[in-house]
């Protein structure tokens, strides 16, 4: 009875993981992807109006980006801003086999 209650946990954990809909996590690297030249292409570009705000908009943007990768990818979503919470997202949603 035992081996039988161990394998419907184990089942039943195998299909609690799947539950995110591969096209949702699909949409998201893509609009990571998306972000991410966005904000390159406004860190090479000195002459463009507004700058820094629309460089401030696409990093908010990236931010929320990453924060709904990690829920969608289970990764426990660090606290704080910035730089480090960023680099520490991207490492686990890498390691995890997250590209964008």
């Amino acid at each position: 009875m035992s081996a039988i209650s161990t394998l419907s946990r184990w089942v039943s954990s195998r299909t609690q993981r799947s539950t995110v809909d591969p096209f949702s996590a699909l949409e998201v690297q893509l609009a990571l992807g998306r972000v991410e030249r966005l904000i390159d292409d406004l860190q090479r570009d000195h002459r463009r109006f507004a700058r820094a705000h629309h460089l401030y908009s696409a990093i908010a943007a990236y931010d929320r980006l990453l924060d709904e990768a990690c829920r969608l990818a289970g990764v426990p979503v660090q606290e704080g801003a910035g730089d480090s919470r960023r680099l520490l997202a991207e490492v686990e949603l890498r390691a995890r086999g997250w590209t964008w």
